[in-house]
Formats: C-alpha cells, structure tokens, sequence
C-alpha cells in the first residue's frame, strides 16, 4: 500500500507538469495561473480551463476560480486567495531553484501544502556518490520527516519518495484534497463557544493541534494565531483584532479564550482565525441571545 500511494502521487505531480507543457497555447497570464494553482484546481477545472480558446474566457474562468472560494463575498478581502498567495510568494522566495519558480519545485510544494516544517537541517553528502547534498525537514508535531537530495550539485533539490513515510504520503493527500474543496479556506477547523466567568463573555475557541503549523523555540512549540472578530453584540457592533501564542503540550493545545463586550441582546458575531505560521486561513460565524442579569 506504501508504493501504491507513493507512485499516484509521483503520478499527479508528472500529471500536473504535462498539462503545463502540451496545453494549448496559452497567454503568460494563463500560464502563470495554472502554474500557482496547480495544487488547489480539480482535473474537471483544469479541463475546462484548457478548453476555453481566448484570454477573454480564461480570464473570466480566473476571476469566477477565485470568487468561488471567496468564504465571505461581501467583504472586500478574498480570505482564501490572500492567505494562499502569500504562501506562494514565500515558497518562491526561500525555494527558488535555477529558472524554476519557488512553488513548482518539490521544496515549494511541500511548504504549501504543509507549511513550514518544525525543524530543518541542510548539509553535503561526501560519502554517497548518488547525491550531493540533501535537507531533512521534520514536521514533529505530525509525525514524520522528509527527505529532500540534490543530484547533481546544481541546488535542485526533490523528494526522495524512497525513503518517504506513509504518514508522509497521507499528510500531502489529504492538505492537497482540503484545497481543493469548494468553499475550503483553510487546512484547519475550529469550534466555538460563548462562555460566561466571574462576569465576562468569553468566546472560547479550540483549535485541532494537527491543523495548525508551529515554530520552535527554547524546545517548545508554539502557534501563532490571529483572531478577528466582526458583528453585531446587542445595540453595539463589534471589530476585535487579538493575536495569541499558543504552546503545544502532550499533543494538544489550550483554548484560547477571547474577551468581548457584554450586553443584552442578540449577537451575531463572524470569527476569522489566521495561521500566523502557515498562513492558513478559516472563518466561522456564531449567532447566540444573551440576558444581562442587572
């Protein structure tokens, strides 16, 4: 089952890099699409992308792509797109290999669809004649590493598939199959809840500790998470911005408790939570009928 699942991934990325080769002539404005988002678009959208015959109707297709993912139109940041470009942007600065654009290296795929990894070593190779130099990157919070080798001496580094674990393997499935979802913002979810101590209103919040990337420091890992709060509490309306850093410990993460205003009424509150780490980006919205006791 291992080689099964390695060899249909190798098979979807060989997939992805002929579609870019032996389309139909496409204007640097297409191409340059279908390059950044070879790890979001379905095969039924890229079909359908290849098919239209003028830039007019690819950039049609481009704006209706993007708007489709929008996970609140009446806002004028489009969350999804935001939070997957600059992702991009930071893949092609740290992995740009040669002529290759950041994103379409194997480097830039992993950081994207994963995120940053916990720990990452780069060094020579003096006594293996096949590689020249190879990175580790250990993603510790879930449970695997990959190996990235350089064959040629050239800084072009790829996946040594061989040496690739199942967990591994499941991980890039699953983030790569989350994206594409319609109306999927994020690789994370989160719950929340309107919680009453000594007096105060409180959203608690609580996030899956798989979901989230994380930064090591002094040996411990941490999340960097930004909350946004939007609504209407009672007569007031509501625009809260916190940002919380939040310490894996055995496995799971703390709640995070947000202080908002109490007041008498209905609140109906729109909560986005961002990725400081990985970028990431999903929203939820909470509706609740609150009695202040005077």
């Amino acid at each position: 089952m291992r080689c099964l699942r390695i060899f249909l991934v190798g098979l979807v990325l060989f997939s992805l890099g002929c579609s870019l080769k032996t389309g139909p002539s496409l204007d640097p404005e297409s191409r340059l699409f279908l390059s950044q988002v070879q790890y979001i678009i379905t095969p039924k959208e890229e079909k359908e992308f290849l098919s239209l015959k003028t830039p007019q109707e690819r950039k049609r297709f481009i704006e209706e792509f993007w708007r489709s993912r929008d996970p609140d139109p009446s806002t004028p940041i489009n969350e999804f797109k935001e939070a997957y470009m600059q992702r991009l942007r930071m893949a092609d600065r740290l992995f740009r290999e040669g002529g290759r654009r950041g994103w379409e290296t194997d480097r830039g795929m992993v950081y994207i669809l994963l995120g940053p990894p916990s720990e990452r070593y780069t060094q020579p190779v003096a006594n293996d004649p096949r590689y020249k130099g190879y990175e580790i990157w250990v993603y510790e919070n879930k449970g695997f590493r990959v190996v990235f080798v350089d064959r040629s001496g050239t800084g072009h580094y790829e996946i040594l598939w061989e040496q690739s674990s199942a967990a591994f393997i499941d991980a890039l499935n699953s983030a790569s199959e989350a994206l594409k979802k319609f109306g999927r913002v994020g690789v994370f979810d989160f719950t929340l809840k309107p919680i009453i101590e000594d007096g105060k209103l409180y959203l608690q919040i609580k996030i899956p500790p798989r979901k989230l990337s994380y930064t090591k420091e002094n040996g411990k890992f941490q999340a960097r998470v930004e909350i946004k709060v939007s609504g209407q509490a009672g007569e007031k309306k509501l625009n809260i911005k916190r940002e919380f850093k939040i310490e894996l410990k055995n496995r799971t993460l703390p709640p995070i408790k947000l202080q908002i205003p109490l007041a008498s009424g209905r609140y109906d509150l729109r909560v986005s939570l961002k990725d400081m780490v990985g970028g990431a980006v999903s929203i939820k919205k909470i509706k609740f009928n609150l009695k202040k006791e005077e």
